[in-house]
C-alpha cells in the first residue's frame, strides 16, 4: 500500500583542495569522473571504508548539467530485530555476504560545484559524503550553502562571535560520533553519551562588559568548530551574534533557518522511493531554488563569490 513521505534534499557547496601546493588543481567534477569511469568498468569498484563502514556508488550516470548518483552503505553489524507491535521479535537473517543497505540520492551541478543531496542520516552525512570524494593527496569538504551576507561575514577574520544559542538533536546515527576533529564537538558528544540527553540546548555567551577580546568573544576554536557541527549533527537551532572587533558593528545569523534545502513529498511502496521520483524532486529542488543559488555563488557571467 502506498503511502506519502517528505524528503529532504540540502544543498553544498563543494570545494576539492591539496594542501601541497605543488599539487595539480583539482575540482570535484573530477573526482566524480574518476568515480564514473571506476564504476563503469566491471573489474574495479567504489567501495570506501570510513569508520569501520563501507560505502559504494550503488549506481552514477553523466548528464548534461553534471553527475546525478546513489550513495550507498552497507551496514554488517549491529542490524536491528524484526517485530510486530505487542508481539515477538526475531533477528533478521541475511545470507551469507548480504549487508543491510541504506541509500541516499544526490545530483552534483559543475556550474557552481554544488551537490544536492537526499538526507538521510542513516545513510551519509555531509562530513562523510566529503570524506568519500576525497582522493590521495586531496580533501573534499560539503559546505552547507547560507545566505552571502551571513556567510562573509563568518569568514571575516576581524569578525568574532559574542553569542551562540544552539540546539542539537542526539545522533541516531553512531557513525558520527566518529572522526571528529574540534574539541568543542568531542565535548557535545561527551555530554550526550554521558547524560543520555535527546536534545542538548547550550547558550554560551562572552562577556559583553569587556573590551579584552579574550573575555568579549568566544573562543576561536568554536568559530572554526561551527562548520564541522553543522556537517555532523542534527542541529536544530544555530542562533550566532557576530561582530566585528575593529567596528564594534554586529550581525545575527541564524544556520539553521539560513542553509538552503528543498523538501518534497513523494508516494511510496515499500521502504525506497522510486529512482525516477527522486530524479524529478532533485531537479525541481535546482529549479526551485536557483535565485537563492545565483545570490549566494554570483551569475555566471560575473564574478563570482566562490
Amino acid at each position: 500500500m502506498a503511502k506519502n513521505k517528505n524528503y529532504n534534499f540540502d544543498f553544498y557547496q563543494c570545494v576539492t583542495r591539496s594542501s601541497d601546493e605543488n599539487m595539480p588543481e583539482r575540482q570535484t567534477a573530477d573526482v566524480l569522473s574518476e568515480l564514473f569511469q571506476r564504476h563503469s568498468d566491471p573489474g574495479r569498484n567504489t567501495v570506501k571504508e570510513i569508520h569501520r563502514n563501507k560505502y559504494e556508488l550503488r549506481m552514477i550516470e553523466e548528464t548534461d548539467y553534471g553527475y546525478r548518483g546513489i550513495i550507498g552503505k552497507h551496514r554488517e553489524n549491529d542490524l536491528p530485530h524484526a517485530a510486530v507491535v505487542n508481539g515477538e521479535e526475531r533477528e533478521i537473517t541475511l545470507a551469507p555476504n548480504e549487508n543491510l543497505l541504506e541509500k541516499a540520492h544526490f545530483t552534483y551541478h559543475v556550474d557552481y560545484s554544488v551537490l544536492i543531496m537526499q538526507r538521510n542520516h542513516y545513510c551519509i552525512s555531509s562530513n562523510n559524503m566529503g570524506k568519500y570524494l576525497s582522493i590521495p593527496g586531496y580533501a573534499t569538504a560539503l559546505n552547507p550553502v547560507i545566505e552571502p551576507a551571513d556567510l562573509q561575514w563568518l569568514m571575516n577574520n576581524s569578525v568574532q562571535v559574542r553569542t551562540a544559542e544552539i540546539a542539537i538533536a542526539r545522533p541516531r546515527n553512531p557513525d558520527l560520533f566518529r572522526g571528529l576533529e574540534h574539541d568543542f564537538n568531542n565535548t557535545i558528544i561527551s555530554t550526550l553519551n554521558g547524560t543520555g540527553t535527546a536534545k542538548l540546548n547550550l547558550s554560551l555567551r562572552g562577556d559583553a562588559h569587556s573590551r579584552d577580546p579574550e573575555q568579549r568573544y568566544l573562543s576561536g576554536a568554536f568559530k572554526r568548530g561551527i562548520r564541522e557541527m553543522q556537517t555532523t549533527f542534527d542541529v536544530k537551532k544555530c542562533k550566532l551574534l557576530l561582530e566585528n572587533q575593529d567596528t564594534q558593528m554586529t550581525h545575527p545569523v541564524d544556520l539553521v533557518a539560513d542553509r538552503l534545502f528543498f523538501d518534497k513529498t513523494i508516494s511510496v511502496e515499500g521502504r525506497y522511493p522510486p529512482t525516477f521520483e527522486m530524479w524529478s524532486a532533485l531537479a525541481e529542488a535546482r529549479e526551485e531554488k536557483e535565485a537563492e543559488l545565483v545570490n549566494y555563488f554570483g551569475s555566471m557571467e560575473l564574478q563570482r563569490l566562490a
